[in-house]
């Protein structure tokens, strides 16, 4: 559950402009709140969909070409 929404399945969308809390993320994915902030460059307790989409993108394209 984020923020109130289940996420069961593919028809359990989160919008663009939704806020998700690190806090959520964190448990969901199993990294520490801190780690999520300092790798994806992250400020604050909330972070929207498309904000968190596109600074995991980054981080992703950075971490391919250091390898």
């Amino acid at each position: 559950m984020i923020n109130g929404v289940a996420c069961n399945g593919v028809q359990d969308q989160v919008r663009p402009e939704q806020d998700v809390s690190l806090k959520t993320l964190s448990e969901m994915t199993g990294f520490p709140v801190e780690f999520i902030k300092k790798e994806l460059l992250l400020d604050g307790e909330e972070i929207n969909m498309e904000t968190l989409r596109e600074s995991m993108l980054r981080y992703l394209e950075q971490s391919m070409f250091e390898s």
